[in-house]
């Protein structure tokens, strides 16, 4: 299938803004690169070029950890209002760039240009606002006399160099979740956006430099295992926030914990989808085959397995089937489009090789062939008669991917959910109340949606139980992350 590209003067638009990467973004200004060696940017819906980032070495990363050293100590000293302010005018630059953004995102991601106009866009710019005004009232334990002649007053204050590492799925909307939440509490970040997908975060980058200190929000581009690795162990870095795959979370984190400083990092899921038989199954279908085809699947709490009561099993799959077959897969530009390609053929290769590697008990019901043509497209795929232990049930598949399921008792649904090595988001589908409390209080994930899948907001926690993360984005714990807790003994004689 040739997917046409239905409008050539918006992806021109990115070509155009490809060309602004001409180094590193430090100290406010481009960075001229001395690597020697790029990486190369592709279109997701075509498979051609869009334009190349440096491929950085670690003195390159070092240069801009020093200059968002020197810059944060002024950014500190600024009173929370401030601070709010100068993240309220970044907020509103952003919103005036709405389109721009828009197409950056969609294009370089490989996401439906609707769903980023119509929902992430919003919700970026909802979690701009959030962070700004939310630093302004961080909570700390009552000051108090605690000790007979000694006032005890708890001071919160920033942690210093905060290196953010952000995933190719979400770039701007993950940006904005670790930047934010770091500058509104008072510590200066250096960035190093996913390899394929660096065009939004330099344009939020170009926007800070108008309204915040130089040197306090730096952008360098390069590899996970140079670039990465050089920010997180960099000595003047005091935190490392990492969203991305479990395998690379590790390295992340074991590259922090040699220099003692702390990780917070949400490594993906593979979330276990419940349909009870008393579930209303119209609505219940309707919210999943949503939840697992946003981003193509490419999300670490997609709807992805389902475990449905043995008596609706039927009904479930060709009511999935149904809902599935309606979505317009296609190019990103195309503001029919439901479902895009995948971020990149790497990416793809992985999927299918999950597929290829089905038990001989599964069996693909719906799709599961990589359509012909340019682009890294995959149909959603639904299989059945796939096992517990199975690859395809117990890791993450990051692709437009159900697994079906059946159970026959509350307890046997359970103990499917949770026998995995993740622990990052469930759903619940019942009518009965009484179920819907049980269940959402045995399953072992950070969220647990009921008669729902995939809705959240900048105001409201996400955290990994399990393997798939250590700490909280998001919500006022997020901001307390980028947070330490000074414990200050004044003597009263």
């Amino acid at each position: 299938m040739n997917h046409q590209i239905v409008d050539q003067k918006e992806r021109s638009l990115v070509l155009e803004y490809a060309k602004k990467v001409t180094g590193n973004f430090i100290g406010g200004h481009w960075v001229p690169s001395k690597s020697g060696s790029t990486i190369e940017i592709l279109d997701p819906s075509t498979g051609r070029t869009l334009g190349e980032v440096p491929n950085s070495t670690a003195d390159e990363v070092a240069a801009a950890v020093e200059n968002a050293a020197a810059a944060q100590h002024s950014w500190a000293a600024k009173t929370p209002s401030q601070r709010s302010k100068a993240l309220l005018d970044l907020a509103r630059l952003a919103e005036e760039n709405f389109e721009l953004f828009s197409v950056l995102e969609a294009v370089d991601a490989g996401k439906p240009i609707s769903a980023v106009r119509d929902d992430e866009m919003h919700g970026t710019l909802d979690a701009m606002r959030f962070f700004a005004g939310a630093s302004r009232t961080l909570p700390a334990p009552a000051s108090g006399d605690y000790l007979e002649g000694v006032s005890s007053v708890m001071r919160r204050e920033p942690l210093g160099v905060i290196a953010a590492i952000t995933p190719w799925n979400y770039p701007l909307l993950q940006a904005v979740a670790k930047v934010y939440a770091a500058l509104a509490t008072g510590n200066s970040v250096v960035l190093k956006p996913a390899e394929t997908t660096p065009y939004s975060t330099v344009l939020l980058a170009e926007l800070a430099a108008q309204v915040l200190p130089a040197g306090v929000f730096n952008v360098v581009f390069g590899s996970g295992a140079v670039a990465g690795d050089a920010l997180a162990r960099h000595p003047k870095v005091a935190a490392v926030s990492f969203t991305g795959s479990i395998e690379t979370g590790r390295k992340v984190g074991i590259a922090a914990a040699d220099g003692v400083k702390k990780s917070i990092l949400e490594l993906g899921g593979n979330s276990p989808v419940i349909v009870f038989d008393d579930a209303d199954l119209d609505a219940a279908l309707d919210a999943i085959a949503a939840g697992g085809v946003y981003n193509t699947g490419q999300e670490c709490m997609s709807a992805s397995r389902l475990i449905v009561h043995s008596s609706i099993l039927d009904r479930a799959v060709e009511g999935l089937k149904a809902r599935l077959s309606e979505y317009q897969v296609g190019d990103v530009l195309d503001p029919g489009t439901a479902i895009g390609p995948m971020n990149s053929a790497e990416q793809r290769s992985r999927v299918e090789a999950k597929i290829a590697a089905l038990g001989p008990d599964a069996k693909v019901v719906l799709g599961g062939v990589s359509p012909e043509g340019d682009g890294f497209f995959f149909p959603p795929t639904i299989i059945t008669g796939a096992g517990q232990h199975d690859e395809i049930v117990q890791e993450e598949i990051f692709g437009p991917v159900f697994t079906v399921q059946p159970f026959d008792a509350e307890s046997e649904a359970i103990t499917m959910a949770n026998s995995t090595r993740y622990g990052l988001a469930a759903s619940v589908f019942t009518s009965n109340v009484g179920r819907a409390t049980r269940v959402q209080n045995a399953l072992n994930f950070g969220t647990v949606w009921v008669n729902n899948h995939l809705v959240f907001a900048a105001d409201l926690p996400v955290s990994g139980f399990g393997q798939s993360g250590i700490g909280t984005e998001n919500a006022e714990l997020g901001l307390l992350e980028y947070t330490r807790l000074k414990h200050i003994m004044i003597d009263q004689r």
